[in-house]
């Protein structure tokens, strides 16, 4: 058993994106947010369905979807061959279109978008500290050959620091007696990573993470949480402004942590928030 991640392999692409895809409403948060934008980037664009439904209500508008996994990028780009969406894995190319954009787009659609949607979490967790600080200095435009977004969506996990307090103990109980008759073993190989139950921070996490079992060899090493909202926050560079912001948990989640296990499950597991660029 590795003791961190170092593959992005996924056990079953198409359950793995179905799961994706139902929080795709929630991922396009930002389209009604973003003023006179003319062409979108996606971080971390998996199989390309944010953008395809980006291409059919804006089309005509400039995607690119860029992801370092090859395995993603050639299930995007056969998903809809028709598709004028540009993925690929190569940065350079991402700038070469960026700065094609930037001198030719006509005024008043001439804003770009950088979209990271689930993405902060992923770099965290397959990234060691030089890939971390590449991957964001591409997202924030900071560093020798930057490039900077007119804006920057992000929606991921995320939880507040006052997450991490004493767990109800009913709550830990009731997971771990349905849980354990279901799948024996397993409950003890996530606390033996991530910490006992009866800590908050570590019962969310694990709420947020058990659906995934068909995937869970890759799942339960992933840090679903691995930066609070208020550290978060602090790290953004001060040239970006948030113009608008939410700290919700799915309902979806919600209702299923419900349905399962019958408890509730109150606090926050997500952030979405669109930053502006302020020169």
């Amino acid at each position: 058993m590795l003791d961190k991640l170092s593959s992005h392999h996924i056990a079953d692409n198409d359950w793995y994106n179905a799961e994706m895809a139902k929080s795709l409403i929630d991922k396009i948060f930002f389209l009604d947010k973003v003023d006179d934008a003319g062409m979108f980037v996606d971080f971390g664009c998996a199989n390309g369905l944010l953008l395809s439904f980006i291409e059919k209500v804006f089309p005509g508008s400039n995607l690119v979807g860029y992801d370092i996994n090859p395995e993603m990028i050639a299930e995007a780009k056969a998903r809809d061959p028709a598709s004028q969406v540009i993925y690929t894995a190569d940065w350079n190319e991402v700038k070469a279109i960026f700065r094609e954009f930037k001198k030719s787009a006509s005024k008043g659609k001439d804003k770009i978008v950088g979209v990271g949607s689930s993405v902060g979490h992923e770099i965290e967790s397959y990234s060691n500290e030089e890939e971390k600080a590449v991957a964001y200095a591409r997202i924030w435009g900071t560093g020798e050959d930057a490039i900077e977004f007119d804006y920057v969506a992000w929606r991921d996990m995320m939880a507040s620091r006052a997450t991490s307090r004493p767990a109800d103990p009913i709550a830990v109980a009731r997971v771990q007696q349905v849980f354990e008759a279901k799948h024996p073993g397993l409950v003890s190989q996530w606390e033996q990573r991530w910490g006992h139950l009866g800590e908050n921070w570590s019962l969310v996490h694990f709420l947020m993470t058990y659906r995934y079992v068909a995937n869970w060899e890759r799942e339960y090493r992933e840090n679903y949480l691995p930066v609070n909202y208020e550290d978060f926050m602090a790290s953004v560079p001060k040239k970006y402004m948030p113009v608008y912001q939410d700290r919700f948990t799915l309902p979806f989640l919600r209702r299923r942590v419900q349905e399962d296990f019958g408890i509730a499950l109150t606090d926050t597991t997500h952030l979405k928030v669109v930053f502006e660029l302020r020169r």
